[in-house]
């Protein structure tokens, strides 16, 4: 679908595959980011229920907590990225594809 290099105005070109690989790596991220969230949030959970103190145990529990909403957050920034790439990709390709096809009409009228 995404072929290569799109002229847009004037002095640069968008490779709409370059953007489509993109978002894939940017998916890839998310879900490594996911993992590291899990991990470390379980791993402060886990130290709030065997810490014997409270005062420590429920700074363990707040920071589990605020953990996992920051890593909602950026995984919610990493999803927007990854789709505004696709999303690009598809537009940046369907322009060309119809510049394309309108240049033939163009040229053939020429004829």
């Amino acid at each position: 679908m995404w072929k290569g290099l799109v002229g847009v105005g004037r002095g640069f070109s968008v490779n709409a595959a370059k953007l489509q690989e993109g978002s894939g790596q940017v998916s890839e991220l998310q879900g490594r980011c996911e993992v590291i969230a899990g991990d470390a949030a379980d791993t402060l959970t886990g130290m709030a229920g065997s810490a014997g103190h409270t005062g420590l145990a429920s700074a363990l529990s707040g920071a589990a907590g605020q953990g996992i909403k920051a890593f909602l957050v950026l995984g919610a920034a990493y999803e927007h990225v990854s789709s505004s790439l696709s999303a690009s990709a598809t537009n940046y390709s369907k322009t060309d594809q119809s510049i394309t096809g309108q240049l033939g009409l163009i040229f053939r009228g020429l004829r």
